[in-house]
């Protein structure tokens, strides 16, 4: 049974005629006639009682127009939210995220993406660098927000803002008070840094300014999320460097001193898979970018 013939069943079904059903379908009466006896006999029933003047539905028939008009609606709905998929219009995306790009752009991106694309789902998991790459290569994620490193090929990305290296001391530390420090006045400091497994760039770039400051930093603590390293800072246990934008993340008892000179900047970038030709996915991004470039 294809679907053309649950069609031709309800035309003729609907218009009780079979010459105004093979007008509606823009086909010759005879061969509706046939195809609509080709169907009775795949079914093993009459869907239709005929006469020289007249056809009637038998009872058979009439139950089954009912689950035919609903099949052939279903596949209708089914057909149109493909198109729409396709067209970016709505779907799913699972999207990653470091946790201080919360605190930037990302909510206006996504309250403009709602707003353009309210039928698309999102889906928001809080993830560090490294997870959010194995998560991308495994395709647990559609889209990605980290600092990028070394070049993927499986991964395409957009830098979406640089943000120079700050200091966040401890409210009560002696220099607090300062309006900027040269890396070199926290040579005997104790520091608190993300683990390497989980944001190696911003590891790497803060162990490489302390050797080119000439010390070698005292590393006390070590965490995988932001949040847990400011709050390691203000229980005083030590300092920490991270990128410019954490600043707007006010935590309490966390001084944000900018660094003298040119310290180095940390990319954040948007990333997804190079293979993923998805239209919501080039949306996505589209959006994100352009929130970004408006918030600088």
């Amino acid at each position: 049974m294809e679907l053309r013939h649950l069609k031709y069943f309800v035309a003729v079904a609907e218009e009780m005629h079979f010459g105004r059903a093979a007008k509606r379908l823009h086909i010759a009466q005879p061969p509706l006639s046939q195809q609509i006896m080709n169907l009775e006999d795949e079914l093993g029933v009459k869907l239709f009682d005929r006469t020289r003047r007249a056809i009637q539905m038998t009872d058979a028939g009439i139950y089954f127009l009912k689950e035919a008009q609903q099949l052939l609606l279903h596949v209708e709905q089914a057909a149109e939210t493909a198109r729409r998929i396709y067209r970016g219009q709505t779907g799913r995306l699972i999207i990653g995220f470091v946790g201080s790009v919360i605190h930037t752009f990302l909510p206006e991106g996504l309250r403009v993406f709602r707003e353009r694309f309210p039928d698309v789902e999102l889906v928001l998991q809080e993830l560090n660098t490294a997870e959010q790459i194995k998560s991308l290569h495994a395709r647990r994620i559609d889209v990605g927000f980290l600092y990028p490193d070394a070049q993927d090929s499986m991964l395409a990305s957009q830098t979406l803002t640089q943000a120079p290296m700050i200091v966040a001391l401890p409210k009560k530390h002696t220099l607090s008070g300062r309006k900027s420090l040269n890396i070199r006045e926290l040579a005997q400091e104790p520091f608190i840094v993300n683990t390497r497994a989980s944001e190696p760039v911003i590891r790497d770039i803060f162990i490489s300014m302390c050797h080119s400051a000439g010390f070698s930093p005292r590393i006390v603590q070590e965490a995988g999320q932001v949040q847990t390293v400011l709050g390691l800072v203000a229980s005083g246990l030590g300092a920490c460097l991270l990128p410019d934008y954490i600043k707007n993340i006010r935590r309490p008892g966390v001084q944000y001193i900018p660094l003298s000179g040119s310290p180095p900047t940390v990319k954040l970038a948007v990333v997804w898979r190079s293979d993923n030709s998805s239209i919501l996915v080039k949306s996505f991004v589209n959006v994100i970018e352009s929130s970004s470039n408006l918030s600088r």
